[in-house]
C-alpha cells in the first residue's frame, strides 16, 4: 500500500524528519509529508519568494527552538521521575504515549477551521489503513506491529534515563539516523554511498567511545545498550513505516499516531498490573510523581506536534536540527541542575555522533560534487 505514488529518491530526503520516542515518531518519520490543505503552490516572483523564504526561515527557527526544548524538557522530566520510591519506566512511557491520542483531534479541528469537509477529510486520512479504511482488523494489522516497536523504543529510552544522564542518552539516541540508513539498504534498496557509510562509521565510533567513557564492564554500560536499543527501535519504526505505508499526508500520520496511542493505552495497561505484582515495577499510588509524569507527557506531546506539523510549514532540515540542539542543551541542564559534568570522552563521542547525524542530512548532489571534484583532480594529475 502506498499513500501516493512518489518514490523515495534519496536517503537525505527520507531522513529530514526525526522520530523520538516518548517520544520518534517519534514521532516523526522518514516519509515525505505534505499538507493536504495547502494545495499546489504557484511560482512566486523573486520579491515574494524572498519574503516567503524569510517567513519559512523564521518559522523554522521557532520550530527548531520548540523541538529542542520540548525534547530536553520531556527527557529531563522523565529522568526526574526516578526516586527510591518510584522506578517504573514502563508506566512512564505508557502514560506519556496515552497523551498522543489528542494529535488527530487537534489536526481535525484545524481542518474544520480551514473549511475542510469532514467526510472528505476523514476518508482521506483513513487511507493510511488501506483501501477498506479504519476498522478493527486494519487497526490491529497496521498499527499493532508499530505499537510494539514504539513501546520498545520508548521503554528503552526511559529506562536508560535511570542509568545514564540525559545528555548521554540523547547523544546515543541521535545515532538513530545511522541505523535508518542500514535498514534502508536492506528493505528500501537504498543506494550505497560513501558519505552515508562515513556517517554510520562516525555514529558507531561515537557509541563505542561513549561505552568506553562509561566503562565496558561497569553497570552504566547497560544504559548505553538501552539507548542504542531505543535508537534501533525508532529506526525500525521509521523504515518499516515507509515500506508498509509509503508517503503519507499529515492527516494520515495524525490519525495513525492517535490510533497507536489508543491501542497502547487500551491493550498494554494489564502489563502495568503484571509488572507491579511480579515486582518488576512495584510502586505505590501515593509515590507516583505526577508533576514529572505530566510534564514529560505534555512536552512529549508538544514535541510530536512540532515534529509532525512543523514539516508542513518550514524546511525539513530544521526539524532534524532541533534534535541535534537538544544534546548540548541537555548537557547544560545536567550540569546546572544535577551538577553532572560532560567529560572529555563523552564530548568527543557526542561530537562524533552529531557529525555522523549531519552527514546523513547531506543531499545526494553533495556526494556527486565530491566524486566529480575527486575524479577531476585525479585526471589532472594523470595528464600532468
Amino acid at each position: 500500500m502506498q499513500g501516493n505514488e512518489n518514490q523515495f529518491k534519496t536517503f537525505s530526503e527520507k531522513s529530514k524528519l526525526l522520530f523520538t520516542p516518548g517520544n520518534d515518531n517519534e514521532t516523526g518519520r522518514r516519509t515525505n509529508f505534505y499538507d493536504e490543505d495547502a494545495g499546489p503552490q504557484p511560482q512566486q516572483k523573486v520579491s515574494k519568494g524572498f519574503h516567503l523564504d524569510t517567513r519559512k526561515m523564521l518559522i523554522g527557527v521557532a520550530i527548531v527552538i520548540g523541538i529542542a526544548f520540548s525534547w530536553v524538557g520531556s527527557t529531563q522530566f522523565a529522568q526526574s521521575s526516578y526516586s527510591p520510591d518510584f522506578n517504573a519506566p514502563f508506566f512512564v512511557s505508557w502514560f506519556s504515549t496515552s497523551w498522543v491520542l489528542v494529535v488527530f483531534p487537534v489536526y481535525f479541528l484545524r481542518a474544520l477551521l480551514r473549511g475542510k469537509k469532514i467526510t472528505q477529510f476523514y476518508r482521506e486520512s483513513e487511507r493510511v489503513f488501506g483501501s477498506q479504511g479504519l476498522h478493527l482488523s486494519s487497526l490491529l494489522k497496521y498499527v499493532g506491529p508499530f505499537c510494539l516497536l514504539w513501546v520498545i523504543a520508548n521503554y528503552s529510552y526511559v529506562r536508560a534515563l535511570g542509568v545514564l544522564r540525559a545528555a548521554d542518552v540523547s547523544a546515543l539516541f541521535s545515532s538513530c539516523n545511522a541505523f535508518v540508513y542500514v535498514f534502508s539498504l536492506i528493505w528500501l534498496q537504498e543506494r550505497l554511498g560513501i558519505v552515508q557509510i562515513s556517517a554510520v562509521a562516525l555514529c558507531i565510533g561515537g557509541i563505542v567511545m561513549m561505552a568506553y567513557a562509561e566503562g565496558f564492564a561497569g553497570p552504566n554500560v547497560v544504559g548505553v545498550i538501552l539507548s542504542v536499543t531505543a535508537a534501533i527501535g525508532a529506526a525500525l519504526y521509521k523504515v518499516w513505516f515507509k515500506r508498509i505505508v509509503g508517503d503519507a499526508t499529515l492527516g494520515q500520520v495524525s490519525l495513525f499516531l492517535s490510533c497507536l496511542s489508543l491501542l497502547s493505552t487500551v491493550l498494554l495497561w494489564p502489563l502495568i498490573v503484571i509488572f507491579h505484582y511480579t515486582r518488576w515495577e512495584e510502586f505505590k499510588w501515593e509515590d507516583i510523581p505526577w508533576k514529572y509524569l505530566c510534564g514529560n507527557a505534555v512536552l512529549g506531546m508538544i514535541f510530536n506536534f512540532l515534529i509532525n506539523f512543523g514539516i508542513a510549514f518550514t524546511y525539513p532540515l530544521f526539524i532534524s536540527l532541533g534534535t541535534v540542539l537538544g544534546i548540548p542543551i541537555n548537557a547544560v541542564t545536567d550540569y546546572l541542575f544535577r551538577r553532572a559534568a560532560f567529560g572529555s570522552y563523552k564530548i568527543v563521542a557526542a561530537f562524533s555522533i552529531v557529525i555522523g547525524f549531519l552527514f546523513m542530512l547531506l543531499p545526494k548532489e553533495f556526494e556527486k560534487t565530491l566524486q566529480e571534484t575527486f575524479c577531476c583532480r585525479k585526471r589532472e594529475r594523470i595528464l600532468n
